[in-house]
């Protein structure tokens, strides 16, 4: 059965890697196990957009032509993560905060003229979801207890040389990397993906 919206999904993130990727993750398993195990911590840039017909990598042909058209003028850039937000009372989502530096933002709006506007239009607030499938009365919980931690204190800085375009269909239980992105002056160019 096809979705009103579409038959499957894809977003172009940053995901942050090495021991800092390894702490949020295992935050994010003590958060919210179901989002931690769908998609590694990431940031989406540009996303997400609904498509139809069978999800797979081939589908996004036009798509990853349009991202390497413009990936030699995204010039890699830093993201600053620290400070713990939600989307309460709407919508029951605690992230880490992302400071929407100029570079991100450029890469972003990059993104946009490959792919077309995204879901967010110009209410773009970046950000690193922790947990996004408790109730209610957990979420606020939850909220809490992260203000009160490192990961709201705290300050990181995560370099960003290349971006990945990830796909999930209806059957899928996580969200798969099919196209990695080097930004300008990365010249490590790989085709369809499987993993990182």
């Amino acid at each position: 059965m096809t979705n009103e919206r579409g038959d499957y999904r894809i977003f172009v993130g940053a995901f942050p890697s090495g021991d800092l990727g390894e702490r949020i993750q295992a935050l994010r398993q003590r958060c919210d196990v179901v989002t931690a195990r769908i998609t590694a911590p990431h940031v989406t840039l540009a996303g997400t957009y609904w498509r139809t017909g069978p999800a797979t990598p081939e589908n996004e042909a036009e798509a990853i032509a349009s991202l390497q058209a413009v990936q030699d003028r995204i010039a890699p850039f830093e993201f600053k993560l620290g400070g713990i937000g939600s989307f309460l009372p709407g919508t029951r989502v605690i992230y880490l905060e992302v400071e929407p530096t100029a570079g991100l933002l450029a890469a972003r709006e990059l993104l946009l003229e490959a792919l077309g506007p995204d879901k967010h239009r110009r209410r773009f607030t970046p950000h690193l979801t922790l947990a996004m499938r408790l109730g209610q009365r957990d979420t606020r919980s939850l909220l809490a207890h992260l203000r009160r931690s490192e990961w709201h204190s705290g300050r990181w800085s995560v370099h960003v040389d290349h971006l990945w375009l990830v796909q999930r269909g209806p059957g899928d239980p996580t969200w798969r990397y099919i196209q990695r992105i080097d930004l300008a002056g990365n010249s490590d160019l790989t085709g369809f993906a499987g993993s990182r």
